[in-house]
């Protein structure tokens, strides 16, 4: 084989931004596998945290949302006017302190969720990622879980009602519309988000491409671990 033949062997065209974007979303082990090749994670992140400071930008400004915290902030009663006042007031620059509050927490909770999984794949199991390598993966990844606000912010646009404080979504409660909302059932299916099932398993394909491991297992891990984060939530939420 001529050096020539194998330089053009070696040399991959790398999908770009927009290409890696919707790859996530349509095909996502090769997406992965080019992420692998080449960590690229600012583009993207750029991207996902602009859709999320949007979705929630709209869903908190809507008056539906506004009028929900009202009424939870003020159900103790007994409040002065001045306290009255102040709710009145916060409640406006909430929606901006909320996009803030992403746009700054966002990359940061992309490195300690890509340190926590760097601790369990590369440091106890023994894998060879990178940092860059991982974070770009989780990067990727909340092209997924992005599409939650955009679905809560649509719906709140559309008329359908907060379950609370808490924004209209695609979880398993819109199934069981007739049970008592309160309820322990009820609370668990409601945090149980489709969107984010499904970015477990896009996460779960992006390690094990650059773990080379078995999609499965990952996945039914991540899954395990969320059952328990939505049982707590159920728990709390209900007040059982």
């Amino acid at each position: 084989m001529t050096a020539m033949e194998t330089t053009a062997e070696t040399t991959v065209k790398e999908p770009g931004l927009l290409t890696r974007y919707f790859g996530v979303l349509v095909s996502p082990r090769d997406t992965y596998a080019a992420v692998a090749r080449r960590p690229r994670w600012i583009g993207i992140m750029a991207i996902t945290l602009a859709i999320n400071a949007a979705s929630y930008y709209v869903m908190f400004s809507s008056e539906e949302m506004q009028d929900a915290m009202y009424a939870q902030a003020t159900a103790r009663g007994n409040m002065s006017d001045q306290q009255l006042n102040a709710i009145e007031t916060f409640l406006p620059r909430l929606p901006a302190i909320i996009v803030g509050f992403i746009l700054v927490a966002g990359p940061i909770f992309a490195a300690i969720t890509a340190g926590i999984l760097m601790l369990i794949f590369s440091t106890l199991m023994g894998g060879s990622a990178t940092f860059k390598q991982v974070y770009s993966t989780v990067a990727h990844a909340a092209v997924v879980s992005s599409l939650s606000g955009v679905i809560s912010a649509a719906l709140i646009l559309a008329g359908a009602m907060a379950n609370g404080t808490s924004p209209p979504g695609a979880n398993l409660a819109v199934f069981v519309p007739t049970l008592d909302e309160t309820s322990f059932m009820v609370k668990l299916l409601g945090a149980i988000d489709l969107i984010l099932v499904w970015w477990l398993f896009s996460l779960s394909i992006g390690l094990a491409v650059l773990y080379k491991r078995r999609t499965g297992g990952i996945a039914f891990s991540l899954l395990c671990v969320y059952a328990v984060i939505a049982v707590i939530i159920a728990f709390v939420r209900s007040g059982s």
